[in-house]
């Protein structure tokens, strides 16, 4: 099956970005620029044309349309590592702010006061005497 009409994309748009997908490949500077004046302006607009290029560039290698969408007929094949690769390159992700640590545990003191708060009186009584033993 065709690549560029099972992508649904513009093949001129694939000429016009598929050499900047061959530097990308080779080098690792950002070419988003480049792609802005092809008329890709974000990660996921690149990403059809770029596995567009990535299947003419490493033959052997298809597309299928699957129930999650398009994917490569063979999982991690050499065109979905430069597909990842180009797409680094041209659109590096932002690292997520870091999450402080929160522990999971409970601090048992805590826990038993809140226990001991939540007794009627009767009960704290009856606890008590039975410290004093």
């Amino acid at each position: 099956m065709n690549a560029i009409k099972l992508l649904g994309i513009n093949p001129s748009v694939l000429a016009a970005a598929s050499p900047t997908f061959t530097l990308a490949d080779n080098s690792s500077v950002s070419f988003a620029d480049q792609l802005l004046s092809a008329g890709i302006a974000s990660r996921s607009e690149a990403q059809p044309y770029a596995m567009a290029w990535a299947i003419a560039k490493y033959p052997g290698t298809g597309l299928r349309k699957g129930q999650r969408g398009i994917t490569y007929t063979k999982r991690d094949s050499a065109a979905e590592r430069a597909v990842n690769r180009v797409l680094a390159a041209c659109f590096p992700k932002a690292d997520a702010p870091k999450k402080p640590k929160v522990s999971n545990k409970a601090d048992p003191v805590a826990k038993l006061l809140k226990a001991y708060a939540d007794l009627s009186a009767g009960q704290k009584r009856s606890f008590l005497s039975q410290l004093g033993k």
